[in-house]
This record gives structure tokens, sequence and C-alpha cells, in this order.
């Protein structure tokens, strides 16, 4: 939409303004950006879209341009600090805060908000995004913030309710119905989702992300082919967009296609934006491929992701799955001893590195990703009851998860546990894991050998019964 104009005295006042080399408020619907060229502001407009679009390749550009054309511009600066590695987000903050006298309140707000995030304090992050809200209803980044806030003390209704607030105010707000749709879709209540998501979808349909968010779901869900069709429109529209190759690699999961998911995880770490997205992708298909037992892809994917550069300010953190990686491959090459051992002498470090960055919320340390690999070692070494425990957590987590990866960890972990107490003669609690499972995902190709296997159990004492 084009800037709003009070009528040609006022034009002729900000052009006035303007020559007088003082700082001009364009404004749109509320939202207020300081700016002295309404050339940078309109590229600034372009980038927020693009964000807005997930096109970050492009919102980049926009923001780029735009402190080109207004070097003084603190919403570019922040805006190309959201979407940059985290040395640049500090030299385009700390550049936005020495505009602050020049800036409006909203601004303000927003360049505070960045800085909390860089300097990882969670309550002030949060109490700038809840002030934020306060003043200006309207502004979805702030509604995102504190329902993702809300779903980690576990109050699933007041997250959804923040966006119902955008809502009530911009009642066309597509990007709200997205954020609805996912959180619909992270509690397991498909039809609300796509419901919601196809909303999005109808307000936007020449943009890449209604069909990838519905194609995410319904990988997630076990819809395999309409996630397919959606995420192959997505890529229609932007093929550059590394999202949907990371959820074409999901749906390829759930179908059992390992080399698949593997090349999908790949590519869509080829088109990230940025270093984290691109390692984690890549950690992803290191993920696949070990467990599938391909180990010699994995060994590769893992000194691709180590060469990729990263965040310096992370390194105990990378560090820390530099050295898990190396017991995953133990574990899977046949040494489970060693790799108990390598586990065991992991973790202090890594719940020292959870309690620091988790500081501020009701999180406890937990990591389902460990669980998981110290579970089959324990069970190669013949250690049935201390994998339960581990399998316990992993399905009934201490803290509530937040996103399909999470609830995966969540899946997962209870398709192995019913593996496991069927072993100990528990069916009926087997059965119900399962039928808990299925509400989410009746067909999910990596939970099948321990379904499969629970199946076997039941024939094997129903024949024990009848002879």
């Amino acid at each position: 939409m084009r800037v709003s104009r009070a009528g040609k005295v006022a034009a002729v006042v900000l052009l006035l303004v303007a020559a007088a080399g003082f700082a001009t408020v364009y404004n749109r619907a509320n939202r207020e950006a300081t700016t002295s060229s309404e050339q940078a502001y309109r590229a600034w407009k372009e980038g927020v879209e693009n964000e807005r679009r997930f096109y970050f390749k492009e919102a980049r550009v926009g923001f780029a341009r735009a402190l080109e054309l207004d070097p003084q511009f603190a919403m570019a600066m922040i805006g190309l600090a959201r979407n940059s590695e985290r040395e640049q987000q500090i030299s385009l903050t700390k550049r936005a805060e020495r505009e602050r006298d020049r800036l409006t309140p909203h601004e303000r707000y927003h360049v505070d908000l960045m800085q909390a995030d860089i300097d990882h304090d969670r309550p002030k992050f949060i109490a700038i995004a809840k002030k934020i809200h306060e003043k200006f209803p309207e502004d979805l980044r702030a509604a995102g913030i504190l329902a993702s806030d809300e779903m980690i003390h576990g109050r699933f209704d007041r997250a959804l309710q923040y966006f119902g607030e955008v809502l009530s105010i911009d009642p066309n707000n597509a990007d709200a119905y997205n954020q609805i749709g996912y959180y619909y879709g992270y509690r397991g209540d498909y039809e609300k989702a796509i419901l919601n998501l196809k909303k999005y979808q109808f307000m936007a349909p020449d943009q890449a992300n209604p069909y990838d968010s519905l194609g995410e779901i319904q990988a997630y869900s076990g819809h395999y082919d309409e996630a397919v069709e959606n995420l192959q429109k997505a890529l229609a529209l932007k093929p550059d967009f590394y999202e949907s190759y990371g959820h074409l690699a999901v749906a390829a999961e759930g179908r059992g296609d390992y080399p698949k998911a593997i090349e999908y995880y790949e590519r869509a770490s080829q088109e990230s934006v940025n270093e984290g997205p691109r390692i984690d992708l890549l950690l992803r298909a290191f993920h696949v491929a070990a467990f599938s037992g391909d180990l010699v892809r994995a060994r590769e994917i893992v000194q691709r992701a180590a060469a990729l550069p990263h965040d310096k300010s992370s390194d105990d953190q990378w560090e820390i799955g530099r050295d898990f990686v190396r017991a995953v491959l133990l574990a899977q090459e046949g040494h489970p001893a060693e790799a108990e051992k390598a586990l065991l002498a992991l973790k202090p470090r890594w719940n020292a590195e959870f309690v620091k960055n988790a500081k501020g919320t009701p999180l406890k340390p937990y990591w389902p990703y460990w669980n998981w690999v110290m579970a089959r070692a324990d069970l190669a070494q013949g250690k049935i009851d201390e994998a339960i425990v581990l399998e316990e957590e992993m399905a009934n987590p201490p803290n509530p998860w937040q996103d399909f990866q999470a609830r995966r960890w969540v899946y997962e972990g209870r398709a192995d546990l019913a593996e496991l107490v069927a072993r100990k003669g528990d069916f009926e609690r087997a059965d119900k894991l399962l039928a808990e499972n299925h509400k989410w995902n009746p067909n999910w190709a990596p939970t099948r050998t321990a379904e499969l296997s629970v199946a076997q159990m039941h024939r094997e004492r129903v024949q024990t019964a009848s002879q």
C-alpha cells in the first residue's frame, strides 16, 4: 500500500522539513519509520513485506537499500540486523542506538528489543514485548514473542489470545492466521490448523509461505501427498524457498524414503540465508543418514557442517554439538559402551549451557536427542530398565513443546517406550502409547520398527495362549 498523505499542504510541509535536513516520520497504520528519504522508506517497506513473506534474501536487499539511501535509518538497521549473523547484528544495533533521540517511542522499543535479544536477556526481552503490545496491540512481532512465552509456560489458550487481539484490530491480518494455524498444529488439532492456514492462503495466494505452512503441518500429520503438493506449489512460486525443501524432507522421512530426505535437507541447507539454519539442516540430514545406517554419508555431512562458519560467541555450544555427533557415530558403529561414556561426560556441559540460556524461563534442563541416543546405547548393552527411564522422560517431557521438532521427540519417545513396555508384558500401555501417537500421525516411518515389534509380540502372545 502507498504511504498515507494528509493532502497537498502536508506534502509541502514534509518537503520543507526534509529540505531543512530534519528526520521525517512516514506513517502507515500507526507504524512509524523515521527517515529523511521517502525512497528509503519505500525500500524499507519492501524489506518489511518480504520479511513477512519469509523472503529473507529479498528482505535483506530491501533493508540494505534503505540504509544506503539513508545511513541514519534506524529501522532499516534493525530490519537488517534481524536477518544477519550475530556480529553484524551487534554492529547494526549499536548504530541504531546512536539514533535514539530522533526515534519515535515505537522505534525505540524495537531497538531495545533487538539489544535484549542479542544480550540473551530474556526477562528484559519479554518485558519490552509486553510494553509494545500494551501500546501498539497491532504489532504482530510483539504478539508472537508473548505467545511463544505463554507456550513455554504451557498456556496454550493465552498464546492464541494474543493473535486474537491482533485480529480484533486488523481482521485481515494474514500473518496472524498463519501463526494461529501453527499453534493448533503443534497441539495436534489438525482440522483447526488447516482451517486457519486456508484463511492465510486465501489472503496471500501469490506467496510461497501459505503453501509451505500447509505443507509442513500436513507432512508432520501424515498427509504426505497433500504436503508434497503444497510444498511444490510453494517452490513453483519461489524456487529458493529453503523451508519448503526442509519440509519435503520431513514428508520423505515420514514415508521412509531416507535418501530423498537427506537430499532435501541438504538442498534446504544450501538455500538457507543464515549460518544457523544452514548448520541445523545439515545436522538433520546427518541424523537421517546415521540412523538409517548410511554412516559413510553421515560422516561426509558432518565434515561439511564442521567446515561452515558459525557464531563465535557460541563456541561452547559448537564444541558440545561436535562431541555429541562423535557419540552418535560411536553408538551407530557398534560401540555402545564408549558412546555411553562420551554421552555421560557431555551431559553436565550441556546442562550448564541450557541453564545459562534458559535464564528467566521455567524451562528445566532437558535434551531429548541425548535421551534417544543414550537409550539405544543402553539397549545395546542389555540395560532395558535404564532405557525405559530415558524413554519415559521423552514421552512425558518436563517442558511443553513449542514446535514440530520438539513434538517429534515426544512421538518417537512414545513409540520406543511402547516397544520396551511390551517386552515387559505391559501390552495395554504399549497400545495406549501408540494410539496417542496415531492421533498425530498414523504413519510415521521412523517409528515403524517399534510399532511392528509391538505387533509381532502381540501375535506371539496370542499364539502362546492358543497352544
